[in-house]
């Protein structure tokens, strides 16, 4: 995330970025797997557990949940793997995160192009 994505005081990254670089992750998910991208005709679920911050690395994984007809339901996860220290030594310090930190979950439902 980069300091353009910041939307509240503290460097926090609006929850909304988040879920548009999922949308996009889905959508390359989608066009690789049944080569269209379809349209997203429901957002099932979406869960926010770790806030993102301006200098963050994430990752976005996406997989097909279910096929049932022409609906395709894909879950993406995003996991922060490097943020900012609080109290840095220099101005491009990082900590790299032991364990990936799971920030957020979104299910899209898929309806393919025919």
């Amino acid at each position: 995330m980069s300091d353009r994505d910041v939307f509240y005081l503290g460097g926090v990254v609006n929850g909304a970025r988040n879920i548009t670089l999922m949308e996009d992750t889905a959508k390359r998910l989608m066009a690789r797997e049944f080569g269209n991208t379809g349209h997203i005709t429901k957002v099932e679920k979406v869960r926010l557990y770790e806030p993102c911050f301006a200098g963050d690395y994430l990752e976005y994984h996406a997989r097909v949940n279910k096929v049932i007809g022409d609906k395709i339901v894909v879950e993406v996860r995003n996991y922060k793997y490097i943020d900012l220290p609080e109290n840095p030594e220099f101005p491009s310090s990082i900590d790299v995160l032991p364990e990936p930190k799971l920030c957020t979950i979104v299910q899209f439902v898929f309806e393919t192009y025919k």
